[in-house]
């Protein structure tokens, strides 16, 4: 599960706070998403922080759902003559 969720180092390097509840006020005033676990720590997703860090692809997928999503997005066609009304 480290994996999943930034460590607390990585989350002292990205809010510059080492106590948990400065972290997670960090976090709540630039609208990241977390949660708190049972010792009100906050966890940041991995995938979430690569999202906003504009590492990710910008949905929350993971990679073996991007071609599904891409697939999906392929087969839906606009509807141009919305345009066209007045």
């Amino acid at each position: 599960m480290s994996d999943l969720f930034l460590t607390h180092a990585e989350l002292v390097d990205l809010t510059g706070f080492k106590a948990p509840h400065c972290q997670a006020r960090w976090l709540t005033r630039n609208r990241w998403r977390f949660v708190l676990n049972r010792h009100r720590e906050p966890k940041v997703a991995r995938q979430h922080f690569a999202d906003r860090m504009g590492c990710g692809d910008g949905t929350g997928a993971t990679a073996s759902h991007a071609h599904l999503i891409n697939q999906a997005a392929a087969g839906e066609q606009p509807n141009f003559a919305a345009l066209n009304r007045r």
